[in-house]
């Protein structure tokens, strides 16, 4: 069955081919729900439209308002009259989900906050979005900030249509600002092999939502889950949902065009966690005093995944013992480029990309700067595995032995492997 059996709005989900535009799984994505941090996805649409139009361009000065700077995390902690470009800006929204900078862009765009809302409006509704309004760029508390899994999906999916050469944005793994490198917030660029975005959100009035696209074999899907009660629990069941979406679409089970999906209901968003159950700030981020009752999502993803398969791979594969290699990919001036390669080298690994320490390293030839991917600390066999994966994918990959002052560094404890450290976006 494609579509669930209506019932009470515990969650909502999605899962759509995002060519053909396809359900290939649902359950409640029609129920009015509260985006939080996903209304962002709205701001950097009608941004890069502003790009594409000539309205502005990546290299802009922009400047934070008293009202952009008085904004509640997450945010950059921009100050009243500080300035960034607009690249800047677009990044600390789509990594750090930074409400400052998403305000930033919109007083650009509408000369206030609440005129771009009304744009973000009336955008919804050419996209066809007939359950969402919008009241602010970031997604923060608001009865009047609604939209549905189905509508998000709609929106996400315009996104990569209308905006290829710019969704790179959304698939960095980390935004470095004036010195500081902070990783993005979307633990599901790691944790699922073939997702490259998009964009996390939490209120306690959400819950803990999530879009993420992932594609396969050149075939790309979008889910979208909200109301998940933690942020374990939106990245775990949304791998079982993308699983469950290709798993479906192999076999060629689709539903009806997301487009065909009503609701008539005028129910308001349920409110998942109330004060006893939202850490933070709760009455910032919307809760009531209230208790709610929590029952955990399951998803059902098919037996023996493909992320099962690739990750038995990685655990059963012997370690040989001799020389320690690393693995370089490509060169490029940009370091948002170099984000870019390492995450589609880490879908096309899967699992394996676990494997030793991986990292973006500065280099300069000739006065010139660049940047490129490498993991170090590998056996000779998994170097090679490595490049044969990444070269079948179309991406440069070269192996080497890695040198033993090289090696004891990456061994030393004051280079440990990078945890990223979430917060709630």
């Amino acid at each position: 069955m494609l579509q669930s059996t209506p019932a009470a709005a515990r969650y909502a989900a999605i899962v759509i081919d995002a060519d053909t535009g396809r359900v290939v799984h649902e359950t409640e994505s029609t129920q009015r729900w509260y985006p939080a941090s996903l209304t962002k996805v709205m701001t950097i649409y009608l941004t890069l439209s502003a790009l594409e139009n000539g309205r502005l361009r990546l290299t802009d000065t922009v400047f934070a308002s008293k009202h952009a700077a008085s904004q509640p995390p997450s945010k950059l902690g921009l100050r009243t009259g500080q300035s960034l470009t607009v690249e800047q800006a677009i990044m600390a929204v789509t990594t750090r989900s930074a409400n400052d900078a998403a305000v930033v862009l919109a007083e650009k765009l509408g000369g206030t906050e609440s005129n771009f809302a009304a744009m973000m409006t009336q955008q919804a509704r050419t996209l066809g979005m007939y359950n969402s309004s919008f009241e602010n760029a970031s997604g923060l508390p608001n009865d009047g900030q609604i939209s549905s899994a189905r509508d998000l999906a709609l929106l996400s999916a315009a996104l990569i249509r209308d905006f290829p050469q710019h969704y790179h944005y959304f698939s960095a793994t980390e935004f470095n600002y004036k010195g500081r490198v902070m990783p993005n917030t979307n633990r599901i660029l790691k944790s699922y092999p073939d997702a490259d975005g998009l964009k996390t959100g939490f209120t306690c009035g959400s819950g803990y939502n999530l879009i993420a696209s992932a594609k396969r074999n050149g075939h790309r899907l979008i889910g979208v889950l909200l109301g998940a009660h933690s942020s374990g629990e939106r990245f775990e069941q949304m791998g079982n949902l993308l699983d469950m979406g290709f798993a479906n679409s192999e076999k060629g089970l689709f539903g009806e065009h997301i487009s065909q999906l009503k609701d008539y209901s005028a129910l308001p968003p349920p409110f998942q966690l109330s004060s006893n159950r939202c850490a933070g700030s709760a009455e910032q981020m919307g809760a009531d005093s209230g208790s709610s009752r929590y029952e955990p999502i399951h998803i059902n993803a098919p037996y023996n995944s493909r992320r099962e398969k690739l990750t038995q791979l990685a655990q059963a594969k012997p370690q040989s013992r001799g020389n320690v290699w690393t693995v370089s990919m490509g060169s490029f001036p940009r370091k948002i480029d170099a984000d870019v390669n390492l995450q589609r080298a880490r879908n096309a690994l899967g699992p394996l990309a676990k494997t030793g320490h991986v990292g973006i390293v500065k280099t300069k030839t000739k006065g010139s700067t660049a940047w490129r991917a490498q993991w170090t600390g590998l056996q000779q066999d998994d170097s090679q595995d490595f490049c044969r994966r990444l070269r079948a994918k179309h991406l440069d990959c070269s192996a080497s032995p890695q040198p033993r002052q090289a090696l004891a560094a990456n061994n030393s404890p004051s280079k440990p492997v990078r945890r990223v450290n979430h917060r709630r976006s």
